[in-house]
């Protein structure tokens, strides 16, 4: 028969287990998820909010590569369902568009390590933007 000592022992051991597994289930996933409309229309200034999912965690961050002058743009990294803060998990970057004067272009946004300079990004994503 267990002792009590050895019973909150396996207890423990089991929640350390739980631990891992989700761990393992919840942030060894870390493929950016792209969720971008191919096309946005403002007007001058009008916002509009993109939802990506990134990994700053493994140095891999959005940034914007080109952008036409119409358009102001800004890159935010939000840990939201990403609870906890573990490293290698997931997090939300929300990318906001505003219009600043009319014009049209198209926005590109590179998925990479900055300091790999010789590196193609892991991921290009392109937005059309007109503003009115």
């Amino acid at each position: 028969m267990l002792d009590s000592c050895a019973i909150s022992c396996y207890k423990g051991c089991m929640m350390n287990m739980k631990t891992i597994a989700a761990f393992f289930a919840g942030c060894m996933m870390v493929a950016p998820a792209f969720a971008a409309e191919d096309n946005v229309e403002l007007a001058v200034g009008q916002s509009k909010s993109i939802n990506l999912t990134g990994n700053p965690t493994t140095g891999y961050m959005w940034s914007v590569a080109e952008a036409p002058d119409a358009v102001q743009v800004e890159v935010n990294i939000y840990a939201a369902g990403s609870e906890p803060r573990m490293v290698g998990c997931p997090r939300q970057i929300v990318v906001t568009v505003t219009g600043v004067k009319p014009g049209q272009g198209v926005i590109k946004l590179v998925y990479a390590r900055p300091w790999e300079k010789d590196k193609a990004p892991l991921e290009t994503l392109h937005i059309n933007v007109n503003v009115k």
